[in-house]
């Protein structure tokens, strides 16, 4: 059976996103991984705001915990000295739970490394008219390649398919009345870690009766080709080049 825990709450509609980057200076987490050609986090966060329209509101967060240059720096920011992206992920679940906005305020978490394709806040919304928890725009070529018995439920809207599936990364939207019921179990999995145990988070919500989609194709992608959104391969190079 497939249903959502989702409430709707009165007033009204919510015309806005508001997007909450991370950035920082160093990742252990992620400087292991295998990069597109010419990669680069300022390309990312170029990407990110030029493909955004006037429905969007960024606040962006720097980790930088023993100092150093970094392009955010540039514009308004919030800076924390955490060191690790558990840590700040934990900080960042403080930050959400402090807003003081409408409990179905789209809340979209993204990392530094991400890229999107235009219309994906157009997209985003669409994923948020259907009756579920949790969208991810980043479609995880891993789902299909290491859920041999993997079954999803298929949804349609106006612009793309989407499906359910079992987990993310810590690149995912919600609505605030959301975060804010499930904030303990995100930061179950945050605390006493050095990086968040994501999987394992989201498939402990999905046991709880929360559901996780992704559109079908992905309309961002994680900057790392071997696990990145399917049909994004001929984009990542092109879209770099055109933010530097």
């Amino acid at each position: 059976m497939w249903f959502s825990r989702r409430k709707h709450h009165a007033g009204p509609p919510q015309l806005h996103i508001e997007v909450l980057v991370r950035h920082c200076i160093f990742s252990k987490a992620s400087a292991h991984k295998k990069r597109p050609e010419g990669f680069s986090r300022e390309a990312c966060h170029h990407n990110l705001k030029q493909t955004a329209d006037s429905r969007v509101h960024f606040t962006f967060f720097l980790d930088a915990p023993t100092g150093g240059e970094h392009f955010i720096q540039k514009e308004p920011h919030i800076l924390w000295k955490e060191g690790t992206e558990a840590g700040s992920f934990l900080r960042l679940l403080d930050y959400v739970e402090g807003l003081d906005l409408h409990p179905d305020t789209i809340i979209y978490l993204v990392e530094d490394d991400y890229l999107h394709k235009a219309g994906w806040v157009d997209i985003l919304f669409e994923g948020f008219s259907l009756p579920i928890d949790y969208v991810t725009l980043f479609d995880h070529r891993d789902k299909y390649m290491h859920y041999p018995h993997l079954r999803s439920q298929i949804f349609v809207t106006s612009s793309c398919h989407w499906r359910t599936t079992p987990s993310t990364t810590n690149t995912f939207a919600a609505r605030l009345g959301t975060l804010k019921q499930d904030i303990r179990i995100h930061r179950q999995f945050s605390q006493k870690r050095k990086i968040t145990a994501d999987h394992d988070k989201f498939c402990k919500l999905g046991k709880q009766g929360a559901i996780l989609i992704s559109s079908i194709p992905g309309w961002s992608t994680h900057a790392e080709p071997e696990f990145g959104s399917p049909f994004f391969e001929e984009d990542l190079c092109s879209v770099q080049k055109r933010f530097l």
